[in-house]
């Protein structure tokens, strides 16, 4: 256990260099979201998509807030509060990096998407716009996307994008992760961000580390009898409330 503890903490010694990624957007989206995340677990939360056609930062609605470095009125720090969708995404220049605080670790990988869309003549309304339906395979799942060419921004919820327009809608078939757009409003304000914090992985060791932290004591060293005992049971049921990750499949 202290060798596995003794790796990640090595995770945490980064060597900070500016690696500033900014992003001019002209549009950000809210979507609401019913994610089914396990056994018994079933959430609803908020994102936010902020982007031009190119480039786009995604998030769940809090940790926008904390990346931003927006408060509540109150004044509470809102690093305090976090979200289960912990992971952000930032696509600049064709390359999307999927990055995580776990623990006291800084980490990320990155990826280059190539989604193979299928477009249908099928049409819905959206909170009143009109869109087009759309189909993927990725990640083990299939894919069903509405969107819409009255928005030409080829964006739309987590990696999905590559339509010709803003993805309004999107779900898997299973419907375990559904994605509706809730607000759409025109927005300019630069956003930028400084990736350098953070540890660039190959994704399959980013996995197993976040697994590690997540799941296991690695993050616990020091903790013995009664105490130990009670974790790792608490860490057990928590991997079962956890066992339906959006990526089935992360390397299909």
């Amino acid at each position: 256990m202290k060798k596995i503890f003794s790796v990640l903490m090595l995770l945490t010694v980064i060597s900070v260099f500016s690696q500033k990624v900014t992003i001019e957007p002209t549009i950000k989206v809210t979507y609401d979201s019913k994610l089914q995340l396990g056994e018994k677990n079933k959430q609803s939360q908020k994102f936010v998509l902020v982007g031009n056609s190119k480039d786009y930062y995604f998030a769940a609605g809090q940790n926008y807030l904390n990346d931003t470095k927006q408060y509540i009125p109150s004044g509470i720090d809102t690093q305090a509060i976090s979200d289960y969708f912990e992971e952000r995404l930032i696509r600049k220049d064709g390359v999307t990096n999927i990055y995580v605080t776990a623990v006291e670790a800084k980490l990320r990988y990155q990826e280059k998407i190539d989604l193979k869309w299928v477009l249908y003549s099928e049409t819905k309304m959206i909170n009143g716009i009109k869109c087009q339906m759309a189909a993927t395979n990725k990640y083990g799942r299939r894919w069903i996307a509405y969107f819409s060419r009255d928005y030409p921004q080829s964006l739309g919820p987590y990696k999905f994008t590559g339509l010709p327009g803003l993805i309004l809608e999107l779900y898997d078939t299973r419907d375990d992760y559904h994605f509706t757009i809730s607000k759409i409003e025109k927005h300019n304000k630069l956003f930028s961000f400084n990736l350098g914090e953070y540890k660039n992985l190959p994704k399959d060791k980013y996995l197993k580390a976040k697994y590690n932290m997540d799941f296991t004591m690695a993050a616990f060293d020091g903790i013995e009898g009664e105490d130990k005992r009670n974790l790792e049971k608490a860490l057990e049921k928590l991997k079962i409330m956890h066992n339906n990750p959006l990526e089935l499949k992360p390397f299909e």
